[in-house]
């Protein structure tokens, strides 16, 4: 007998204070963008009107009027053009930050609700969320990704580590492996997730052989922790190896999580369990900002999401 998964509307959203506190800080920063956005669109049609305004009630052959005509409308039309010119700025920059944010909001928000919110696992494993099924393979795609790139960088830096030095006692060799440690370590997290869903799908469904298969936990991360002690011959012959086990699992398993993603339905209202629950966390935050600190929180994200190119 097939469980159901809870609706995920069915409780109350979690309170903001239970939220982890960089996806609550990032939550706050995408409510004022937002905010901002729409304020900066409300001004830039107040202006655009007023300068549409204004550009009706040109005089004729302006330059025959009186200096103080002329000056007088200049100026006007010149306090308008300067309005419009910055709002656009401001509209353009805020516009540009959103996506990057909203990338790392939904990545917080996904570890969040994998972690803390039991109907999510229990709804992907009955096969409901086909949204949140296609964003799990995706999320899967960039982390393998991710690791292969920075596997990349390790392999072209070990050519400048002189013969018989370990990564530790070299700088360069040293800090390009902390980046692949994480991104091995992210990875990791998503074998494990993959599993816990495949053992709930076996408690919860009776479907015999048509369950999720276990994937092997290669423990990526921790693979590469243990190269900083190793020479850098020995750690080129361990990344390709690694490159090479790391093609396969991904194979694998993305092959599993596809067959899967492919399974999942459910109504209008069930489609995903993270957008309902985002939308009205959103919501929450929007009671929590003090208005006075919206224009410099929203300079700093500015200039946090340009300092991540």
């Amino acid at each position: 007998m097939q469980i159901q998964a809870s609706s995920p509307l069915a409780a109350a959203p979690p309170k903001i204070a239970q939220l982890p506190v960089r996806l609550r800080d990032l939550l706050k920063r995408e409510v004022c963008l937002d905010v901002t956005r729409v304020h900066i669109e409300e001004a830039l049609r107040q202006v655009e009107a007023e300068a549409e305004e204004l550009r009706k009630t040109r005089p004729p052959f302006l330059f025959l009027h009186a200096k103080p005509t002329r000056s007088e409308f200049q100026t006007r039309e010149a306090g308008a053009s300067e309005s419009l010119a910055a709002l656009s700025r401001g509209l353009h920059q805020v516009s540009a930050a959103q996506p990057r944010l909203r990338t790392w909001v939904e990545d917080d928000l996904e570890t969040f609700v994998r972690d803390g919110q039991p109907a999510y696992a229990l709804g992907l494993a009955t096969h409901r969320f086909p949204d949140d099924w296609q964003r799990a393979v995706l999320r899967f795609d960039q982390r393998v990704a991710g690791f292969r790139a920075s596997l990349g960088v390790v392999q072209a830096t070990l050519s400048v580590v002189p013969v018989g030095v370990t990564l530790a006692a070299h700088a360069a060799a040293f800090e390009c492996l902390m980046p692949a440690r994480q991104w091995g370590a992210l990875l990791d997290y998503e074998f494990l997730f993959f599993n816990r869903v495949a053992d709930l799908q076996r408690r919860t469904v009776d479907m015999g052989a048509d369950t999720l298969r276990r994937q092997p936990e290669p423990q990526f991360g921790t693979q590469v922790a243990q190269w900083a002690r190793l020479d850098g011959d020995s750690v080129r012959r361990l990344v390709a190896e690694l490159l090479t086990q790391l093609d396969f699992a991904a194979t694998e398993a993305r092959a599993a999580y596809v067959a899967e993603a492919a399974l999942a339905g459910g109504g209008a209202s069930a489609r995903s369990f993270v957008y309902p629950l985002w939308e009205a966390l959103r919501q929450l935050m929007r009671l929590e900002i003090n208005p006075d600190e919206v224009e410099s929180l929203v300079a700093e994200t500015e200039r946090m999401v340009g300092a991540a190119g």
